[in-house]
C-alpha cells in the first residue's frame, strides 16, 4: 500500500493586489461609463492594472464585453483573480498591450479582433505616470481600434488652463517629476487637440473624486 501525500490545509495564494484610488473612484467611473456606454457592445480597458476597475465595474456592465490588458505582466496573476472573484461571465484575461508600438504589440490576429470593433477604450491613471509618447500612442491606437462614434475615456489629474490649479495636483505633478523628468500631469488643451488631430472630439468633461477629470472622447470623420 502506497502513502497518499497529505493535502495542504493552507489556502489557495491570492493574488489580487490592491490600488487605494480604486475603491474612492470606481463608483463615479461607473456612473460615467453607465450612462455614456451602448446598452450592448465591447469595451477595450488600458492598463488595467491591479484589475480592480474590470471587476467591480465590468461585473456591473454585465452586457459589456470588457477586455482587459496590461503593459507590465507581472499584473496579470492579479487581474485574473479579481476577474476570477467578480464571477463575472463578461470579462476577458488581459492581453499584453504596448501603447508605444505602432501596432500596440498586438499582431495582426488580436488587431483584427479590435479593429473599428470596440465600441470603448477607457484608460485610467497612465498618461501621467508615463511618457508623453504614451499618451500619443494611446489616442493613435483608439482612433485606429474604435468604430465610428466609439468613445475613448481617460481619467486622471489635468492641468486647465481656465482653471485654477489644486494645491494637491501641483504637489503630485513634482512628485512626479521627481521620480521621472518625462512624466507629469497633462494639460488639458494638449490631450484635447491630440485627439482633434486624429478624429477624436473632446465629447464630454466629467468632473471627478480627489480633482481628477474623466475625459470623454467621440471618434468622428467630420473633425
Amino acid at each position: 500500500m502506497t502513502s497518499q501525500p497529505a493535502k495542504s490545509s493552507s489556502p489557495v495564494a491570492d493574488h489580487r493586489r490592491y490600488a487605494p484610488a480604486t475603491e474612492r473612484n470606481r463608483e463615479a467611473i461607473y456612473e460615467v461609463l453607465k450612462n455614456n456606454l451602448p446598452e450592448t457592445g465591447t469595451l477595450l480597458e488600458i492598463a488595467s492594472g491591479t484589475g480592480e476597475h474590470a471587476a467591480w465595474i465590468g461585473a456591473r456592465l454585465p452586457a459589456i464585453s470588457w477586455q482587459t490588458s496590461e503593459y507590465d505582466r507581472d499584473l496579470f496573476p492579479s487581474i485574473k483573480a479579481h476577474i476570477q472573484a467578480s464571477e463575472a461571465n463578461n470579462i476577458s484575461p488581459p492581453v499584453h498591450i504596448d501603447v508605444m508600438q505602432d501596432d500596440w504589440g498586438l499582431g495582426k490576429e488580436k488587431q483584427a479582433q479590435f479593429q473599428n470593433k470596440t465600441d470603448a477604450i477607457i484608460c485610467a491613471n497612465m498618461i501621467h505616470i508615463a511618457p508623453w509618447d504614451a499618451a500619443i500612442g494611446l489616442v493613435q491606437g483608439a482612433s485606429r481600434l474604435l468604430s465610428e462614434n466609439g468613445h475613448l475615456f481617460i481619467y486622471g489629474p489635468f492641468f486647465q488652463s481656465d482653471v485654477k490649479t489644486a494645491p494637491s495636483n501641483i504637489e503630485f505633478d513634482q512628485w512626479l517629476k521627481e521620480r521621472n523628468a518625462s512624466w507629469g500631469i497633462r494639460q488639458l488643451d494638449d490631450v484635447r487637440n491630440l485627439g482633434h488631430n486624429h478624429g477624436l472630439v473632446l465629447h464630454k468633461i466629467h468632473t471627478m473624486p480627489a480633482n481628477n477629470l474623466f475625459l470623454q472622447f467621440k471618434k468622428t470623420t467630420n473633425v
